[in-house]
């Protein structure tokens, strides 16, 4: 559904507060706090760069990344920025839900994607595989 992915995509510009619990088999527990944007990156193209501080385990220390949002046809892709990659295409049906599974090499990402009624984001990941065994679950509120 077109209208339902643009309306999302439409109200991600500016700037987020951002909570992110980590629970990592091989690390520990964690989290990560910080600011998060959205700015305008080309036609229908946003560039999300997060940054803050990150705890995992003993570990605490400064952090950032970034990724690239586009809008195309009725779903939100999720790139790398450098190479342009594809990450995630999130598809959004009925509700303000998306979900997306991305295999690299041998593990695999599942991720969910949605909007809460009050406006804020939130992004699940559970990750598993030879070399990772995590869960992310961030949420984006306006700052």
């Amino acid at each position: 559904m077109t209208g339902l992915a643009r309306s999302i995509f439409d109200v991600l510009p500016g700037a987020w507060s951002l909570s992110r619990q980590i629970d990592d088999a091989r690390f520990g527990a964690g989290d990560f706090s910080g600011t998060a944007s959205f700015t305008a990156h080309g036609e229908d193209a946003l560039l999300y760069r997060e940054q803050g501080v990150l705890r995992l385990g003993a570990w605490r220390g400064p952090a950032w990344r970034q990724w690239l949002y586009s809008l195309e046809g009725d779903a939100l892709l999720v790139r790398y920025p450098g190479t342009l990659a594809g990450l995630h295409v999130f598809k959004f049906a009925d509700a303000a839900i998306a979900r997306h599974t991305h295999q690299c090499g041998g593990d695999r990402y599942d991720a969910e994607f949605g909007v809460a009624p009050d406006g804020s984001l939130s992004l699940t990941y559970a990750v598993s595989g030879p070399a990772k065994d995590y869960r992310l679950r961030t949420l984006l509120r306006r700052a």
